[in-house]
């Protein structure tokens, strides 16, 4: 609407952004993200959610602990092509020590289970020697020289003692390691003319208790804002950690990695044909003695449009297949119409997919890969770009500060900024102090802020082949 006198400054957007940020931004992110235009599907996740965690510097570490059994290889060969015949004691060289006397362990076969009988110590560059006797009672049994090959995985089952004994089996803990990420910053600045500050958008907007305020805002801000929070969901997306990149500063650019580059280091597989088949092998990899089957194994996909079709028109076909669909009862149902008084509609989309072992599989469209300002490498055999047909498929499992994916901010790292001339963002400077004597004014707005995954084993990617050749 265009702007009159009712629009005070007390009741401006900016303002209360500046006055209390604590309370309004994040009402605005939910206003230019996800109510309005749905472009930022990150930010719509985890903005108000819980799932944010404010810190006071710029990195931040975390720990995961590691499994705390694991098998241990072998380093040398046995000297005999019949160890263990005639149930006798043969040693053998692991890559560490891992084991006490009394420990039974096997080579992935349960039927040459071996006991530790004694502990010979280090064998030198930190590997350690144990002397082993297979568990059986057929003096005809040997050990495979297979089994004793450099590679070869050794795992413990249990222990195994006789009456009155003195020893006992070893207690593996695991060890945490430490992982460190870091935020990345983000300004922007834009110019308001006087001619461009006739038009204002009026809105209600809620505070941190619900109540609601009616405030207005520059139409030409609207759009600055908007253009402002599609940037920081690409840089959760596309941000490239670096820290030798120079400003006009001098100083480095200290950038964290956006989620492309972290799930570099995940479960990644480049695919020619989609099907469930690849989906459920794909996630039951990620999952598999990791999370116990059931309704914990959560998962969004996000992809491009196309993605979307492509996933239904998969899964229609699976169906269709195996016979599943009644497509009168299922696709059918009544809708409105001046043409006839029981006129049906058809069609339906399948945007879920609830797999074995309580796998559950939800898209979510992520416009960013459908932007053909920034992804033009066309599939030849569908028209569309190939980003549009990548899914990434991420673990939000979690409450609040314990998701597995959240928003990071440094304290006091969002900023906002007026510099006024002859208008301001307010309205005309009538009688009053300026910055400048032009006929606009500019507004700056700067955040520091990062995207956090703590387990990358949780997520992966499934990648259209086309692209693997750009990376």
């Amino acid at each position: 609407m265009p702007w009159h006198s009712n629009h005070t400054e007390s009741k401006h957007l900016g303002r209360a952004l500046i006055a209390k940020p604590h309370v309004f931004e994040g009402v605005v992110n939910k206003v230019f993200t996800a109510y309005n235009y749905s472009e930022n599907p990150t930010m719509d996740l985890l903005v108000g959610s819980g799932k944010e965690v404010e810190i006071g510097n710029v990195e931040w570490t975390w720990q995961l602990r590691g499994r705390s059994t694991k098998p241990v290889i072998v380093q040398d060969t046995v000297k005999t092509g019949t160890p263990g015949l005639g149930i006798q004691p043969f040693d053998l060289t692991f890559a560490e020590m891992q084991w006490k006397p009394g420990d039974v362990i096997q080579p992935g076969n349960e039927l040459f289970q071996c006991r530790v009988q004694r502990d010979l110590g280090p064998a030198g560059g930190g590997h350690h020697k144990y002397e082993l006797i297979l568990m059986t009672k057929d003096t005809a049994k040997y050990l495979p020289v297979k089994y004793t090959a450099p590679g070869t995985k050794w795992g413990k089952s249990h222990s195994a003692y006789e009456e009155g004994s003195e020893q006992s089996g070893s207690v593996s803990y695991a060890l945490p390691f430490e992982l460190k990420d870091r935020m990345f910053r983000l300004r922007k600045s834009y110019t308001v003319t006087g001619d461009a500050t006739t038009d204002v958008l009026e809105m209600s907007i809620p505070d941190g208790t619900g109540k609601r305020h009616n405030m207005w805002i520059k139409y030409a801000e609207a759009e600055f804002w908007r253009q402002w929070y599609k940037e920081i969901e690409r840089s959760y997306w596309m941000s490239r950690s670096s820290d030798v990149v120079t400003g006009s500063t001098g100083r480095a650019l200290k950038n964290g990695a956006g989620m492309f580059e972290k799930l570099e280091s995940s479960n990644q597989h480049y695919y020619s044909v989609l099907s469930p088949r690849l989906i459920e092998d794909f996630l039951m990899g990620i999952f598999y003695n990791r999370v116990a089957p059931g309704p914990r194994r959560e998962i969004v996909a996000f992809t491009g449009e196309y993605g979307m079709i492509q996933f239904n028109r998969v899964v229609q076909d699976a169906l269709a297949k195996k016979g599943f669909i009644n497509a009168v009862d299922f696709a059918t149902q009544s809708d409105a119409s001046p043409y006839h008084s029981n006129a049906r509609s058809y069609g339906y989309q399948f945007t879920q997919y609830k797999m074995s072992n309580g796998i559950s599989l939800r898209l979510v469209h992520n416009p960013l890969y459908d932007d053909t300002d920034l992804f033009w490498d066309i599939d030849p055999l569908t028209g569309y770009p190939y980003q549009s047909q990548r899914f990434t498929f991420m673990d939000f499992s979690g409450e609040g500060a314990d998701s597995n994916v959240r928003i990071v901010k440094k304290k006091g790292g969002y900023s906002l900024a007026y510099v006024q001339g002859l208008v301001g963002p307010y309205g005309p400077v009538v009688n009053g102090a300026s910055a400048h004597a032009g006929d606009y004014y500019e507004m700056t707005v700067k955040t520091q802020t990062g995207i956090h995954v703590n387990d990358l084993s949780k997520c992966g990617e499934l990648i259209p082949i086309g692209l693997k050749a750009g990376l």
